[in-house]
Formats: structure tokens, C-alpha cells, sequence
């Protein structure tokens, strides 16, 4: 019987403890922030090249569009590549303006290989950013339509 008193007495005190509660709790919460760099662009580009002064090149050709870009990170650039190279005698340049902070290197003929466009970017968010266009022909370019795809890229300075 003293053996039963005892073994009843302790499921009692650890069915006790089992369901005791706090009016507190905690919970440790970990946040990881990634590094994060975002570029896109926006507006159709198209531009016809369609007139010449008599015994000069022919007129260049313009169009804009803009960019948006978000970077936590710093010491960035963004650059621009074609997919596939222009025909002889013409050439596509670009202009990015810089967001806050950081330089434009100005007027760039794109080709196969990445240009700098913009350098010195620091955590930065910017919108409706100036992207400009120039198409700029020689005589020695075919009248033919040529689409080129421009690949912008945020990476380190």
C-alpha cells in the first residue's frame, strides 16, 4: 500500500509539471539577408534609319526607354552586351544614366563583349532611369531590318 501512495503521489507531481503553463513564451527568430541586385528595363525600342544629306552618312537614328535598379551591395557596375555582333558599318550605342551615387560612363558602342555603362554603384534604388538608343549606318550597311538582343548586368565593380 505505501508502495501504491508513493507511485500515485508521483504521477501526480509529474503530471503537474506536464501541464503547467507560462503567460510567457519566446521564440528566437534568425533573419538572413542576401546580397541583392535587380536591373530591368522598359519601353520598345525601334528606330528607322530613312534619310541622308546628299554626300554625307546617313542620319543616325535614336530612341529611349528606362531602367529600374535595386543593389544592397556595394561596389557595383552594370554593363551591356549584344547577342550577336552588328553587321559591318552599323553600329548601336547606348547611354544609361547613373542613379544616385554613381557614374555613367556615357555614349557606348555595344558589341559581343560587355561595355561599362554604369560604375561606382552603391545600395542604391532607383526608377525611371534614362536608356538611350543610337543606330548610327554607313552606306556599306545592306537596307535589310537587323534585331540585336541587349543584355544588361549588375556585377562587381
Amino acid at each position: 500500500m505505501k508502495n501504491l501512495f508513493t507511485l500515485t503521489l508521483a504521477i501526480f507531481l509529474s503530471a503537474s509539471t506536464v501541464f503547467a503553463q507560462s503567460n510567457k513564451a519566446t521564440h528566437q527568430v534568425s533573419v538572413n539577408v542576401s546580397e541583392i541586385s535587380v536591373i530591368s528595363v522598359s519601353g520598345d525600342i525601334s528606330m528607322t534609319i530613312a534619310s541622308a544629306t546628299a554626300g554625307q552618312a546617313p542620319d543616325a537614328a535614336t530612341a529611349s526607354g528606362s531602367y529600374a535598379v535595386t543593389t544592397n551591395g556595394t561596389d557595383k557596375k552594370i554593363t551591356a552586351e549584344l547577342d550577336t555582333k552588328m553587321p559591318k558599318g552599323l553600329t548601336l550605342n547606348v547611354t544609361m544614366s547613373a542613379p544616385k551615387g554613381a557614374d555613367s560612363a556615357g555614349k557606348k558602342a555595344l558589341s559581343k563583349k560587355a561595355v561599362d555603362l554604369v560604375s561606382n554603384i552603391e545600395q542604391v534604388r532607383g526608377q525611371g532611369l534614362v536608356l538611350s538608343y543610337e543606330a548610327v549606318a554607313t552606306v556599306d550597311v545592306d537596307p535589310d531590318g537587323y534585331t540585336r538582343t541587349v543584355t544588361y548586368t549588375i556585377t562587381n565593380n
